[in-house]
Order: structure tokens, then sequence, then C-alpha cells
């Protein structure tokens, strides 16, 4: 079982010769492998076996024990987000951002150029604050406002 949240980038794969005793194909050949996960530094090295394959295998394999348990903690305070709780939707294809709290539909590319996202933020805040100083003043949108 691999874990599916490692990416390849995140693993600094090096072969080097074995230590010890086993003759002409441990001082010749590069069978040892050391592996490690660059994001927690932990690094895994496997020399016990005759190929560089099975040395990478059973590398993969060390590193997995060791890195699926962390993992599962660490997803452990993570909750899955229900469809109903998705607060903004992005569509590259169609190039717009909704966010389900606003009316606006807003520019994709702009947005992640951050070109749009103070337009965005900005509509963010007057729903968010207007409502609560709407209330705090004793306005409602049906009287048109009004001052104390």
């Amino acid at each position: 079982m691999w874990p599916h949240d490692v990416r390849r980038n995140d693993l600094r794969i090096e072969y080097m010769r074995g230590s010890g005793a086993g003759g002409q194909n441990r001082n010749k050949r590069d069978t040892a492998c050391r592996i490690t996960h660059i994001p927690t530094g932990i690094s895994i090295r496997a020399e016990e076996e005759r190929s560089q394959v099975q040395n990478k295998t059973l590398a993969f394999r060390r590193l997995c024990e060791k890195l699926v348990p962390l993992m599962k903690k660490a997803h452990q305070g993570v909750e899955h987000v229900k469809n109903d709780e998705v607060v903004r939707s992005y569509n590259e294809h169609r190039g717009a951002v909704k966010d389900t709290r606003l009316e606006d539909v807003f520019n994709y590319n702009k947005v992640l150029d951050s070109t749009g996202l103070d337009e965005m933020v900005k509509a963010l805040m007057e729903n968010e604050y207007g409502e609560l100083l709407r209330n705090i003043d004793g306005r409602t949108e049906e009287s048109g406002g009004g001052s104390f």
C-alpha cells in the first residue's frame, strides 16, 4: 500500500555501494538504495539484497511503513467536506469562480492571478459586514436604511 498523498517530487532516491561482505558484486556495483521523504526528512536505506531493484522495493516498503501511520495521524483531525458545505467552486472550463454566499460570478483567470481577488474579497466583506452593520444600526433592507 503506497500513500496517495506522497508525490514523486517529494522523494530523493540515491544509489550507492553496500557495505560489508559480498565480494566483487558488492564492491563494484551500486546495489544499495536510500530513499528520503523530503517533507518529513525520513530516510530509509536498504542494502540486504543483491540487486538494486530489490533494494529499492525494500526501501519503498519500509518508507511506506513509516509514512502511513504519520499520514493517518495527520488526517484524523481533518474533517471531510460535504457538497452542501462547499463555499466556492472554480470552473476553469467556463472561466468562472462562484461563491455560494454571493450572487456574483467572478473571472477565473483574474482570481487566480490575484487581480480579481480584491474584487471578490471586497464583495464578501460587504456581504458579511454589511449584514452585521444593518443589524447593529437596526436597519433592514426593506426600510432602506436610516440613522439612529
